[in-house]
């Protein structure tokens, strides 16, 4: 998040949007197509017959890759009959994610990844759904194969709810170069990528600049702005499903993150329980502030971080004398060590499995170093 507080004219015009269109929460459609998906992903995953013909309709149809270049057609229950009953609900390693739904009317559309790490593959499964005598059912699937990492991985984004400043009109918002950046490293390295906020659902961005490649094709991106439009909440994220934990900066992240109970649960399970990657970009470092260990110790006393200086702010800024704000004073005031880098370039600190960077230029190389530490 860098530059937060220098470029003015942007902390003046945040932009808070989560996705193209879409900031209600998930309807009973919805609700009902991802549930229909899961229990395909399920059913698909454990073995277990009776949840896939569950999903699909009696007359459904599928439409999947044969051997050579041939096509392979064939009905839900014969799909259904591939898993076999010898070894339901034992885990026959197919990792399943939803990706995206999109509803219109009484027919919808729904994508899912399946990764099956031990064959190096990874699938893109396309549905197509029906409302039929009041329950949604695929009518349709065909899928998409392709090479994969042999892990399936998945690393946690946070981001906030929160898009406004307490007590003032100036709009905040989760920082979109920190969310893409990141979220492509994580991309072309195989890990799957979830966002989680407090509340789930959609959640405000800052600083969408369309003149950066990578941020226009992030933007257009319908399977990305989606996972943004429909964050999880912290109710359903399951910290043993996580390698790595990234707190993302951005204005939001210093009101609505630090004092989040569950969340510190989970990153502290992931960092300290599991030996995993506890990570922070720029003001995304508030939320690691108030972590303590199991000792009662703060888990940045004694580390090493960088995170947006005071040096670099502007005070003159409309958010700073709405909402005056020092990163670099809360994290010496919990006895982390700090230190910065130049402005306007990448600046990255890694002290054992704690990884934090100076502004969203540092982005690629926070994902890039919880790789490698995550490698080892």
């Amino acid at each position: 998040m860098s530059q937060f507080f220098l470029r003015t004219v942007l902390a003046a015009c945040l932009i808070s949007i989560a996705a193209v269109g879409t900031a209600a929460p998930a309807n009973q459609d919805e609700n009902a197509i991802r549930e229909t998906v899961r229990l395909y992903m399920h059913g698909t995953s454990f073995n277990v017959q009776g949840d896939i013909n569950q999903a699909f309709y009696a007359n459904s149809r599928l439409y999947l890759d044969g051997k050579g270049d041939s096509e392979w057609e064939l009905s839900g229950p014969e799909y259904a009959n591939l898993f076999s009953k010898e070894n339901m609900a034992q885990f026959n390693g197919r990792h399943g994610r939803l990706l995206k739904v999109d509803v219109t009317g009484k027919v919808a559309t729904a994508k899912a990844e399946i990764l099956i790490p031990k064959q190096g593959v990874r699938y893109v499964d396309v549905f197509l759904l029906k409302k039929i005598a009041g329950s949604w059912k695929i009518v349709s699937k065909s899928a998409h194969r392709e090479e994969a990492p042999r892990h399936a991985r998945k690393v946690l984004l946070v981001v906030s709810n929160v898009d406004q400043y307490p007590g003032t009109k100036v709009n905040a918002g989760n920082n979109f170069p920190e969310l893409a950046y990141t979220y492509d490293a994580f991309r072309k390295a195989g890990y799957a990528v979830d966002f989680v906020s407090p509340e789930g659902g959609a959640v405000p961005l800052e600083m969408v600049v369309t003149s950066d490649q990578l941020l226009k094709k992030h933007l257009y991106d319908s399977d990305f702005m989606w996972a943004l439009a429909n964050t999880k909440p912290v109710s359903e994220i399951k910290a043993s499903e996580y390698v790595g934990i990234a707190f993302v900066g951005g204005g939001a992240a210093i009101v609505g993150i630090p004092d989040n109970k569950p969340l510190q649960e989970i990153a502290l399970r992931i960092y300290e329980q599991q030996g995993g990657v506890l990570a922070a970009i720029c003001h995304g470092t508030e939320g690691i502030k108030n972590l303590k260990l199991s000792d009662g110790k703060f888990l940045i006393q004694g580390k090493v971080l960088t995170s947006f200086p005071d040096a670099f702010i502007n005070r003159e800024s409309p958010v700073f004398k709405a909402y005056p704000f020092s990163a670099e004073s809360s994290i010496k005031g919990h006895g982390g060590i700090f230190r910065h880098g130049a402005n306007g370039k990448g600046h990255v600190e890694v002290d054992g499995r704690l990884v934090t960077g100076m502004n969203w230029e540092s982005s690629v190389g926070v994902a890039e170093s919880m790789i490698r530490l995550l490698q080892q």
